[in-house]
């Protein structure tokens, strides 16, 4: 049974399929290895699921997954060479708080089709596309920080591998107020070096120096301010253990701590409508 459509829904959303994730048959992977827990072989598209396409696509994401009696989820196709045999054991179910967490990966001759949990969230590239009507302050700054460093010590500590990726566009704070990282799949799915995790650390002080305006070495105004500039200014061989430990220390902020932000950007979620549609 192929994969069924659902009939427009009357949202600025194209419901079919985007062509890329539609074939009129099933890819068939020339890769023999042995499916595992999370990877498994075939087109998923053209399997007993239920499936809406988003065209143009979303944040990354091409489909979302309605089956009966399944979670939704939100499907991401990353494009491979033809016979591109990539290692399949690096590909792990997440679990973290700070993630969108990975769910399945379905290797076809082609591509890799990656489901993901459901999220509702805004973009910290698109909070700052409302400045200056809203703007972040240092405290809520250094919660989004601790946040994604604590995702950043699961992705390096836990799945041994750095994220390689890091922009504004694909950090989102969630309707819950969490800061959740996206695109962890297709961090798996590249080469990546031990060396290059001081690269991730670095790419979270980049954007805490974008989400505070601050420019070349200027620093902020106030006490707030310029601890804020002494963290984001850290140098390159700094590690997570250590930001999280001195540099939250001069922040005096620890990580359960309420913020304004968690309130405020929780609020603009469905405000700004920045998802692919309201999921209850």
């Amino acid at each position: 049974m192929r994969s069924t459509i659902l009939p427009p829904l009357g949202s600025p959303f194209q419901t079919p399929l985007p062509q890329e994730c539609r074939e009129d048959r099933a890819e068939t992977p020339t890769m023999c290895e042995e499916a595992t827990d999370i990877v498994k072989y075939g087109n998923p598209f053209t399997m007993d699921r239920l499936f809406v396409g988003l065209e143009p696509a979303w944040g990354g994401i091409n489909a979302i997954e309605f089956t009966e009696h399944m979670p939704i989820s939100f499907v991401s196709k990353l494009i491979t060479a033809r016979g591109d045999k990539r290692k399949m054991d690096r590909f792990k179910r997440t679990s973290h708080k700070h993630l969108v967490n990975l769910k399945e990966v379905f290797v076809t001759e082609e591509s890799l089709i990656l489901f993901y949990d459901k999220w509702e969230g805004i973009s910290l590239r698109e909070i700052q596309d409302l400045r200056p009507a809203f703007q972040l302050g240092e405290v809520e700054v250094a919660t989004i920080c601790f946040q994604m460093l604590q995702a950043l010590q699961y992705i390096h500590g836990t799945l041994g591998i750095n994220h390689g990726a890091l922009h504004e566009e694909d950090v989102y704070i969630h309707e819950s107020g969490d800061i959740k990282i996206a695109k962890i799949g297709e961090s798996m799915a590249r080469e990546f070096s031990p060396q290059e995790k001081s690269k991730d650390i670095q790419s979270i002080l980049k954007i805490a120096r974008q989400l505070l305006g601050l420019q070349g070495t200027s620093g902020g105004s106030g006490t707030m301010g310029l601890l804020a500039h002494d963290f984001t200014a850290a140098p390159y061989n700094t590690s997570i253990d250590q930001l999280l430990q001195s540099g939250f220390k001069s922040w005096s902020l620890s990580g359960d701590q309420a913020s304004p932000y968690e309130i405020q950007c929780g609020a603009l979620v469905p405000q700004t409508n920045q998802c692919p549609m309201h999921i209850g």
